[in-house]
């Protein structure tokens, strides 16, 4: 059964959680369904966020709503916005990197496009993006603020925590994620191990015994 967290338990949880890869906290989970696909990826590798979600729904081709989530979220968290599979447009660059930065957004995370990408990239401001388009928005359509959206081919929740770093984005739902900072540990020291024996000459055919699928 979940416990319900406060503030500081889940602020230290995510402080953890922020040291793992997303493979690993994606392995916690039994299938894929938590890891958005693989278009999405951070503008430079070294760019890595983990936060609770902050989402945003934007009508195609327009960044109002961006605009509007810049101006609304709280420190730490990420934004997580869905463009409504528009991606000839980039609907964030360097003012609103500026703007989030001065708010103490902690990442975007976008299934959409992005521009600027070089200003945003030295400001070390994490966006991870499908695409980038130097093409403009518009800001005349308010979307949807705080609403469940589907990014990357998953459910998002308000508060779901995002972890995502250069091999993707992988997201834990808000009441899961004592329980799977728990299991990535538990993982991690399962890992250290198999590589301390990599080390000393064993193969991996033995340890997961995959000799015996050798025809």
């Amino acid at each position: 059964m979940s416990k319900v967290l406060d503030s500081v338990q889940q602020r230290a949880l995510i402080e953890q959680l922020a040291q793992y890869d997303t493979a690993i906290v994606s392995d916690c989970f039994k299938d894929n369904s938590h890891a958005m696909d693989a278009g999405i990826k951070p503008l430079a590798p070294h760019q890595k966020v983990c936060g609770p979600a902050f989402t945003v729904l934007c009508p195609p081709r327009d960044n109002l709503t961006l605009h509007l989530a810049v101006s609304k979220a709280q420190p730490g968290e990420v934004l997580v916005a869905s463009m409504s599979s528009h991606y000839e447009g980039g609907a964030w660059g360097e003012i609103l990197t500026i703007a989030a930065l001065q708010q103490g957004i902690a990442g975007l995370v976008i299934d959409g496009s992005v521009r600027d990408t070089q200003p945003i990239i030295g400001m070390n401001f994490p966006v991870l993006t499908r695409g980038i388009s130097i093409k403009g928005t518009d800001k005349k359509n308010p979307g949807k603020l705080g609403a469940s959206i589907n990014v990357g081919g998953v459910t998002v929740n308000p508060g779901d925590i995002i972890l995502g770093d250069a091999d993707g984005v992988v997201v834990i739902p808000s009441e899961r994620l004592e329980e799977i900072v728990a299991k990535a540990e538990e993982k991690v020291k399962a890992e250290k191990e198999i590589i301390k024996q990599l080390h000393q000459g064993k193969m991996t055919v033995d340890m997961f015994d995959l000799r015996k699928y050798d025809a």
